[in-house]
């Protein structure tokens, strides 16, 4: 909810999480562990998954910037979505 909060704060209107997630098309959608958490600086880090990709080219992995405060560290399970708006 944060990422909506400060998308708010930039200008933007919050729309509803739930009815708006069923009219958006699912690109990729990645399960996997995190592997490692870094800081990036003072507002956000970023959780990295790249496991697999050298033995498996078809492998999908991701490397994204998350605001702090997330709570995910090394080893936890996630679900990562791509949905075309």
């Amino acid at each position: 909810m944060e990422l909506f909060k400060q998308h708010d704060l930039d200008g933007n209107i919050q729309r509803g999480l739930i009815s708006f997630s069923l009219f958006m098309e699912k690109i990729a959608e990645i399960e996997t562990v995190i592997e490692f958490v870094a800081h990036i600086n003072e507002q956000k880090d970023c959780l990295m998954s790249q496991d697999n990709t050298q033995n498996n080219p078809g492998c999908l992995w991701f490397n994204i910037d998350v605001p702090k405060g997330h709570g995910l560290k090394a080893g936890d399970k996630v679900r990562v979505t791509i949905q075309k708006l």
